[in-house]
This record gives C-alpha cells, structure tokens and sequence, in this order.
C-alpha cells in the first residue's frame, strides 16, 4: 500500500486538512486503499487522525484493515475499516464496514470483479448499508500511465435512522445500480505517482438517482519506507436523506510507511 513497496504492511498516518463530517453518503474507495502489484499474501493497515483542543475541541481517527493473497489468476482481499469521533468528551462510531473482493484474470487486460459489502454511517443517516456485486475490467494504456475502465451491477439494500431522517425521505432502499469505475495512474518520477479514481452509480430504474465519488491522490516517496500523500475527495448524492448536502469536498494530507 506504500509508494515503494505495493505489498506488504503499509502503515498510514494521515492529518486531515478539512475533516469529512456531514457527509452526505459514503462510497467506500477500495482502489485507493488496495495494494497494486503484488504476489501471494499481503496485508497492511491505513490510519488518518485530525485533532483540536481550545475553543474547539474534536477527534477524528479513521483506521483501515487490507488482507489479501494474490495467486497467478486470482486475487481475493478483504477490507475492514472505522471512522471513530470525539466531540467534547463524547465518543461516536462514525462509520464502519467490511467489504471482500475478488478478481479474476481471464486475459492480460480483462478481469473480472466480485464484490460483498456491509457497512454503517452515523453522517450519513445509515443503520445498514449491504452491497453485492459483479462486473468486468478492461485496462486500456499500460507502462509509466495505467487506465482501466469496469463496469458492472450490483445489488444495494440501505436502511435509515428514523430518528435523524426529517424529511419524507424513504427509510429503506432496495434498489439495482451500476457499478462504474474509472482507476488511472501516472508515474511522474521514480518517487512521485499520481493515482485518480471515480466511481459513478446511478439506479438502474431511475438514472436520476445517482451518487458519485472522485479521488485524486499524490503520492511522494520520501525514503524507501516513507511517504507523503496528498489527497482530495469529492462525493456527490443526487438525493441525500433529511438535511444532507448533496456535495462533499475534503482534503487530507499525511505520511505512510510500509514494509516489504
């Protein structure tokens, strides 16, 4: 998950620029998170923390679990993660999920991707959100720049907190979307590398319906072990719950280490 070392234990300590409270949903960004090349098992863990004291006083930890095994045709990892925040002395799990994901190479430049995903949101009014999806992967540029473009379905089952929905928005969501990603990497220098994801899901029966997320990550080696990242992240959900904004933009910055 580190600059140098894309298997591995990576370790990431990030300071939030802008923290993401009041999100108006959540997109769980696995390409970001997932370690690129790598052969047999790897694992690492992800940590980001903001933290005030004076006239305002909050912490804000986020922390990330990856555990996988990649073999010649077959790669299967699994993803745990919490977003834990304090507020005046008062602990909150903001968010959590797991989500498992396997890939399976049928050519060089086509996969295939399989995804289960559960997962919880406190800013995002959700006491449950479960996906299951499937869909196929087709780089497009190799070498110093990378593109890859998928495209599948998947099925979303999402259930509200009644008590902080305040509008007529439904509670429960038993719906088809798209599963749209969009992944390109850009290698500036040995160690500079530019990483973009975006992942766009409209309902099926209702195109209107649509939620998106675009992350655009630098990534700079530092030593062969640590690295500085720079981060921003936009969310947008056409239709968020209660009082919700339908736009999300933050930023972060922090410093990773990893492991061979």
């Amino acid at each position: 998950m580190g600059l140098k070392s894309p298997g591995g234990l990576a370790l990431v300590a990030a300071l939030l620029l802008a923290p993401a409270s009041g999100a108006s949903q959540t997109i769980l960004n696995v390409e970001r998170l997932q370690p690129g090349d790598v052969e047999a098992w790897h694992w690492g863990v992800e940590g980001e923390f903001s933290v005030s004291r004076g006239n305002t006083e909050y912490l804000d930890l986020l922390a990330g679990v990856v555990l996988g095994h990649r073999w010649a045709r077959d790669w299967l990892r699994m993803f745990v993660g919490l977003d834990y925040r304090s507020e005046t002395g008062e602990g909150l799990e903001n968010d959590r999920y797991l989500h498992v994901r396997y890939n399976r190479w049928w050519a060089e430049h086509w996969q295939t991707f399989h995804f289960v995903q559960v997962q919880a949101s406190h800013d995002s009014y959700q006491e449950q959100r479960a996906l299951l999806g499937t869909g196929l992967r087709r780089r497009l540029v190799g070498g110093t720049t990378t593109l890859d473009v998928g495209s599948g379905v998947m099925y979303e089952r999402e259930d509200l907190d009644a008590a902080q929905v305040t509008d007529d928005h439904p509670l429960e969501a038993r719906v088809w979307r798209m599963a749209n990603l969009v992944v390109a990497t850009r290698q500036l220098s040995e160690a500079v590398r530019l990483l973009g994801v975006a992942y766009i899901q409209p309902d099926f029966a209702d195109f209107g319906d649509l939620r998106t997320l675009a992350d655009a990550s630098l990534l700079i080696a530092l030593t062969d072990n640590v690295g500085l990242t720079l981060r921003g992240e936009w969310r947008r959900d056409s239709r968020p719950p209660g009082d919700r904004k339908r736009n999300d933009l933050v930023f972060r910055t922090g410093i990773t280490v990893s492991f061979r």
